[in-house]
């Protein structure tokens, strides 16, 4: 499995975050087929911590 997350700091306040994930290799076979997929669910939840932190936001 592979992660890529760039964060781009852009005009009028506002932030750009790119990310890309690849699902191979053995440790990402099981969680790969499952529905809903752990990783993906995983990934969005690691979006939402620096949208939160960033708009001021605490908690879930």
């Amino acid at each position: 499995m592979l992660y890529t997350r760039m964060v781009d700091d852009l005009p009028g306040g506002r932030v750009r975050i790119l990310t890309q994930e690849t699902q191979i290799g053995r440790p990402a076979v099981g969680p790969a087929r499952q529905t809903p997929d752990p990783m993906l669910n995983g990934h969005q939840a690691w979006l939402d911590g620096p949208v939160r932190a960033a708009s001021g936001r605490t908690g879930a």
